[in-house]
């Protein structure tokens, strides 16, 4: 494993162990519009965390975030009452956030695994609905994070018909995670509840590539055992 990426994802769990979880902000779906352009978290996430090297909690995102963003929300959405827009977007923010948080561990336990050089993320790939590449040469996989539930699969396979996400060259991979104790893909927990990704899954994943058993858009599915598989296509 390389020694430049085991420091990253260290400092990167000591900052994820400090952090507040708060399971009722997930209940609240009070403003489930999609976050378009300037309004858009994942950009100002990645700039505070990747460019500026600058670590928030939720509660100092949540005001960076209004600050920046505030008038042009509230010109989005005249109509709406300030308290209920103020919650709904907390609620909003923080799964965008913790999710995207999840998505990070992943990137950069995959750096540790398969070396930092051939491991990328950046803005231009999430927007075309990429969380980060692996390159195992000769071939590039595209990594898919989301959790492993019939709901999240569904919004997968939705975003491949409608929304494009899987035209960019290389192999579509599905990486998802579980909430459950006991699965093959399931997360550890760290003191405060939150959930990473085991080195042992990424592992899998690598061996799995290895082997050849990884093609575009094959996985469909998990199981107790591991992937499940598709017919392979290219």
């Amino acid at each position: 494993m390389n020694p430049q990426a085991i420091a990253e994802i260290a400092a990167f769990q000591q900052f994820l162990a400090t952090l507040s979880l708060n399971a009722g902000l997930r209940k609240v779906k009070t403003l489930e519009m999609d976050l378009k352009g300037p309004l858009n978290p994942s950009g100002l996430l990645h700039r505070l965390f990747f460019v500026e090297q600058n670590w928030l909690g939720f509660d100092d995102f949540f005001e960076h975030y209004l600050a920046h963003n505030g008038p042009l929300l509230r010109q989005t959405l005249p109509q709406m009452p300030e308290a209920t827009l103020r919650e709904g977007l907390r609620a909003r923010l923080y799964r965008t956030q913790f999710g995207l948080l999840t998505e990070y561990h992943a990137y950069f336990g995959c750096r540790c695994i398969f070396g930092p050089e051939n491991v990328v993320r950046d803005p231009a790939l999430d927007q075309r609905g990429i969380d980060f590449q692996i390159t195992d040469h000769p071939d590039q996989y595209n990594v898919h994070i989301f959790i492993d539930n019939a709901r999240a699969w569904e919004y997968r396979r939705y975003k491949i018909d409608h929304k494009s996400v899987d035209r960019l060259p290389g192999h579509h991979v599905n990486f998802p995670y579980s909430l459950q104790p006991g699965r093959f893909n399931s997360l550890q927990f760290l003191p405060n509840g939150f959930g990473i990704y085991t080195s042992k899954y990424v592992r899998y994943l690598q061996r799995e590539m290895t082997q050849g058993r990884i093609g575009n858009g094959n996985i469909i599915g998990t199981s107790a055992m591991g992937f499940v598989y598709a017919q392979l296509s290219n």
